[in-house]
C-alpha cells in the first residue's frame, strides 16, 4: 500500500489538530519517512513530516499506516498487480505496474490544506509531497520547484507519479 507525507522544511512544528481532517494524521517534529526511499535525501535537513493516512486509521496513530483508501485507483487502472517475490533479502518483480494517481476528491481539500499549513510554518517556504508505492516506479524521482497550483494543474491534468518527491514553494 501507498504512503503519502508532506514535509514542512524548517518548520519548528504545526500543531495540526485531527478534528479538521478526514484523513488520519500524525505530525513528527523531524523529517523522517515512514519509509526509506527518501531518507537519504532528507537526513540532513530539519523540518516537520506529516504522515497522512486512511481515514480509518484514526485509532492507531502510534503504528505505521497506509494512504491507499485515499487515491483514486481507477485513475491508471493495473488489471492484476504482480507481487514482488522476496528471496536472500532480494526484492523481484512488482515494480512499474502503477505509474501514475489521482487523491479521491474527497480528500484533496485536506491534502490541498496540509500542503499550505506545511509552507505557512516554514520559514523558508518550502514543502515536500512524498508518495512512495511497492508497485510504483523502479526509481525514485525528485521533482523540484512547482508552487501547490501547479502542482494541482499537473495532478489534474496528468496524475501525480508514485514514488516521486514534490518540491513546492509559496510563489
Amino acid at each position: 500500500m501507498p504512503t503519502i507525507e508532506i514535509a514542512s522544511v524548517n518548520s519548528p512544528g504545526l500543531n495540526l489538530r485531527q478534528e479538521d481532517y478526514k484523513v488520519t494524521i500524525i505530525e513528527n517534529k523531524q523529517l523522517k519517512s515512514h519509509r526509506p526511499l527518501f531518507n537519504d535525501f532528507l537526513k540532513g535537513q530539519n523540518g516537520t513530516m506529516i504522515h497522512v493516512g486512511n481515514p480509518d486509521y484514526r485509532e492507531c496513530k502510534n503504528n505505521l499506516f497506509y494512504a491507499g483508501a485515499i487515491i483514486d485507483w481507477e485513475f491508471d487502472p493495473v488489471e492484476v498487480n504482480y507481487y514482488p517475490d522476496f528471496n536472500d533479502d532480494n526484492c523481484q518483480g512488482g515494480r512499474n505496474q502503477q505509474i501514475r494517481f489521482k487523491f479521491l476528491s474527497q480528500f484533496r481539500k485536506d491534502i490541498d490544506n496540509l500542503m499550505k499549513a506545511a509552507l505557512d510554518s516554514s520559514p523558508v517556504q518550502k514543502g515536500f509531497l512524498l508518495s512512495d508505492y511497492h508497485f510504483g516506479p523502479d526509481k525514485e524521482i525528485k521533482e523540484v520547484g512547482l508552487c501547490i497550483s501547479d502542482l494541482w494543474l499537473q495532478h489534474d491534468e496528468k496524475g501525480l507519479i508514485f514514488n516521486t518527491m514534490y518540491v513546492f514553494c509559496g510563489k
